[in-house]
């Protein structure tokens, strides 16, 4: 069917603002060009760790109800949260998704996951063993090639893609040289995936969004968990046709409503509003819809 949506998240963790931007990044200065990239502030109900963040952006709601708090253990609370790919499917049955990332419990069923109720695709060997350089630019770069794959031979209308390895390098080696060739590279595999997109075959009669997120920054020497401002700023960056232009504020939790909305999906009882609907980065939903 001509002009079909299609939405695509990436998530890569660990970019700090202030970084991203000295960064290189051709592949996300496209898409802000083309949309917006916002600082986002970790809402204050989340801690600046990975799992509650991305807990949120599946979900839609805060830790406070998810009750994701750490990296290690799975509550039972976020089970009666679906992630927005799942939500998606139960709503329109007829859609395919993809969620496929290099840090397991994205995906996978171990420690505090899977964080996307679907599950997904996970590299054979799990790059936290290692937990180097190498075996996260590995894990990543094995994950771009099973997505790109994907996006550019399948008919996927929304996919979650997580990259971790620029988090891993801040945790190393701090937030240096290193780090920004770290972010570097995730901005490629990203190029990569819109690539995979634009060599579609019916790419003409089809609408896509993008949206990249970070879950958290660090601070200067690598780590974070704290309140200090490097570590609580996170953004995210989006465009396409179902994104609006005048975007003044975002939140980690609309990912969720905006994905939903794309596809004209009610997103329940949550705490996200779609892109263009929020003017406060912490302003609430004025009358939440029927529960999921």
């Amino acid at each position: 069917m001509k002009n079909d949506p299609h939405v695509l998240v990436v998530g890569i963790d660990g970019v700090r603002y202030d970084r991203l931007l000295s960064a290189v990044t051709p592949a996300l200065d496209q898409i802000a060009r083309n949309g917006f990239l916002l600082p986002v502030s970790v809402h204050g109900k989340n801690a600046t760790i990975s799992g509650p963040v991305w807990a949120t952006v599946a979900t839609g709601v805060y830790a406070d109800r998810h009750k994701v708090t750490g990296n290690s253990d799975h509550p039972p609370e976020l089970d009666a949260y679906q992630d927005f790919t799942s939500v998606l499917r139960g709503a329109r049955p007829e859609l395919h998704t993809m969620v496929a990332a290099s840090w397991f419990p994205v995906a996978a069923p171990t420690a505090c996951g899977p964080l996307f109720s679907s599950r997904g695709w996970v590299p054979e060997e799990d790059p936290e063993e290692a937990n180097d350089a190498g075996s996260w630019a590995a894990a990543d770069n094995a994950v771009a090639d099973y997505a790109a794959g994907r996006l550019e031979h399948e008919d996927l209308a929304a996919s979650f893609v997580y990259f971790g390895e620029a988090d891993v390098e801040a945790h190393n080696n701090g937030t240096g040289i290193g780090y920004l060739s770290a972010i570097q590279r995730c901005d490629s595999r990203v190029n990569s995936l819109l690539e995979a997109i634009e060599s579609r075959p019916r790419r003409g009669d089809e609408h896509w969004a993008v949206i990249v997120v970070t879950d958290h920054g660090h601070v200067d020497a690598g780590g974070h968990g704290g309140e200090t401002e490097d570590e609580r700023t996170a953004w995210i960056a989006a465009c396409g046709a179902s994104v609006p232009r005048n975007v003044m504020a975002v939140d980690h939790a609309d990912i969720f409503a905006q994905v939903l909305a794309t596809f004209g999906v009610a997103t329940g009882d949550t705490e996200g509003l779609a892109f263009g609907a929020r003017t406060d980065p912490q302003e609430r939903p004025a009358t939440p819809a029927a529960s999921r």
